[in-house]
């Protein structure tokens, strides 16, 4: 505040926007929101009086992020839809992209479906957008860089013809001197005839003399000529000599970095083969601890598990539980019952739930294993009604993090369906995750509490709503995590939206449990196709009740 106050006093517009924006920032990360749009608010102010459309528009966006971490959902709509406005004026690509994604997320949770999903399309277009220039500029750089390197080469070759030609012409230079030995020496031999003819007599020891101071001068220039050819031949072999010499230190540090390289990848392979392993085995302790299928199918034989893990472990999983009281549940063929003494000696009931753990892979996997100990707890502790499951497994899930105390915000989403014995009395309660059921060709669903199971917690208590209702026709129900409804995929590469789901599931519910879990698996492979990685895990839980009680005596 010092330095605002010192801003303020200087008359320092630009200097005390920056200020107020970035106190805005700080108090958001203290999640002090409404001091936070007080200095955003004073910050906007300034912009707008300077007409910087391109802050203003950012500004705008801050507010309305901030007033959705408050969740006032109306005020957060009405700022964002603001800085949609200036973006589209001023054409900012990466300001649309921005406004487009905050407005899909605020129409989400209004429940504005359609809008959501109209400017979602528009946040991936202008993403692609962003996308596909921030790649031409690459392109741009590669082509730059790839010149660079031509021009390089161009003069690495013409200083080699250089050096080609300058040891041609020296090799010329030779030859022309051995020419000129060759006509010296046919020379003298002319001479030496013609002082024979000549003074055979009386010239014979002149002749000598002559001949001597010749063959001197011959020596002469045979030497010269013979050094400059060994200076020639000396200076390419030094020439030489030095190129292989850097040549092999290049080879020698090449076959080092070579090694070192082959060293670390082989230390590499042994820890990711570690890691591997470990992760196998996890996944076999995962599996041994998740209720198995023939569980369900013993109460409930029209029944599948579509069931997906992104990686070898899974931050998914699925839970089900039977539970009855004395009479029923101590009964050897149904030894997959827990028994509770605080419910009448012949009630029973099935618990089934679908749940998504924050992050995936080995993270989600701990969190899993976590969610699978406590709702065994505290059903074996008599708890049977699915919003009273939900609300002690969010009390238990905050104390085993110690989250009352840390930043943590790890958690799980979850449906978590109850059926009564007489096969008609259903009960839900839904943390974040719904329930969809098909009765008579009707698509229903029931939305669970916009709140997770642990993690942040802003208000005083956190409870769970219960949904209750009965059937008295054959149903279908599903229960499902986000995976396959979040997954990218299709022509335009979107999501597959919870629209697209509720309209396969109502296309195929007549079919058999198992057939519709072959149709849902091919649909999902259909629109990921062969360029599209799975981004979550996958879980669908497919159930057909008939409406009519459960015949314990046909139970084994």
């Amino acid at each position: 505040m010092d330095a605002a106050a010192a801003a303020e006093r200087l008359g320092n517009q630009n200097a005390l926007k920056v200020i107020y924006t970035n106190l805005g920032m700080v108090n958001v990360d203290l999640e002090q929101y409404a001091k936070a749009i007080s200095y955003f608010e004073k910050s906007l102010s300034i912009n707008r009086i300077q007409k910087n459309k391109t802050e203003t528009t950012s500004t705008l966006i801050n507010i309305a992020n901030a007033y959705k971490e408050q969740e006032k959902y109306t005020k957060a709509l009405e700022y964002a839809e603001q800085a949609n406005s200036l973006a589209l004026e001023i054409n900012n690509a990466r300001l649309l992209r921005n406004t487009y994604s905050l407005l899909a997320e605020i129409n989400e949770t209004l429940g504005n479906s359609d809008k959501s999903a109209e400017y979602f399309s528009l946040y991936t277009a202008f993403s692609r957008k962003i996308q596909r220039e921030e790649q031409l500029k690459k392109e741009a750089e590669a082509k730059k860089m790839v010149q660079e390197a031509q021009g390089q080469l161009h003069a690495v070759k013409t200083e080699k013809e250089l050096t080609e030609k300058e040891l041609s012409e020296k090799q010329q230079v030779l030859e022309t001197v051995k020419d000129s030995l060759s006509k010296v020496e046919q020379l003298t031999q002319e001479q030496k005839l013609k002082i024979d003819l000549l003074n055979k007599e009386n010239a014979l020891s002149e002749a000598k003399l002559k001949n001597q101071i010749l063959v001197r001068n011959i020596f002469v220039v045979i030497i010269t000529a013979t050094l400059g050819i060994l200076a020639l031949i000396t200076h390419y072999y030094l020439q030489k000599k030095r190129s292989n010499e850097e040549l092999a230190r290049q080879k020698a540090m090449i076959e080092a970095k070579s090694n070192e390289l082959m060293e670390a990848l082989q230390q590499i392979e042994k820890q990711n083969r570690n890691i591997t392993s470990s992760i196998n085995y996890a996944q076999r302790i995962q599996q041994a601890l998740l209720p198995t299928y023939d569980q369900l199918v013993n109460y409930i034989p029209d029944s599948f598990i579509m069931f997906r893990p992104r990686e070898i472990v899974s931050g998914d999983f699925y839970w089900f539980s039977a539970y009855g009281g004395q009479n029923v549940a101590t009964n050897k063929r149904n030894r997959y019952m827990i028994t509770l003494p605080n419910i009448p000696d012949n009630e029973f009931g099935l618990l089934i739930a679908a749940v998504d753990c924050t992050g995936h892979g080995v993270p989600g996997a701990f969190m899993s294993m976590i969610g699978l100990n406590l709702l065994d707890v505290l059903v074996r502790s008599g708890l049977t009604q699915p919003n009273l499951i939900l609300n002690e497994l969010h009390i238990l899930v905050r104390h085993l993090l110690k989250q009352e105390d840390s930043d943590s915000r790890d958690g799980m989403d979850m449906a978590l369906l109850h059926i009564k014995g007489d096969g008609k009395t259903i009960e839900f309660s839904g943390a974040k995750n719904p329930l969809i059921y098909i009765s008579n060709n009707e698509c229903h669903i029931i939305k669970g509490n916009p709140i997770s199971i642990g993690g942040l917690q802003k208000e005083e208590k956190r409870e769970f709503t219960l949904h209750s209702f009965t059937i008295d026709s054959p149903t279908s129900f599903y229960l499902f995590s986000d995976g396959f409804i979040d997954q990218f995929g299709g022509p335009e590469n979107l999501k597959f939206t919870s629209a697209r789901f509720r309209n396969t599931l109502k296309n195929i519910h007549q079919q058999p449990m198992v057939v519709q879990q072959e149709q849902l698996e091919t649909t999902l492979d259909e629109w990921m196709g062969s360029e599209n990685t799975q981004i979550d895990d996958v879980l669908v839980i497919g159930l057909h009740l008939t409406g009519q009680p459960f015949k314990l005596d046909k139970l084994s």
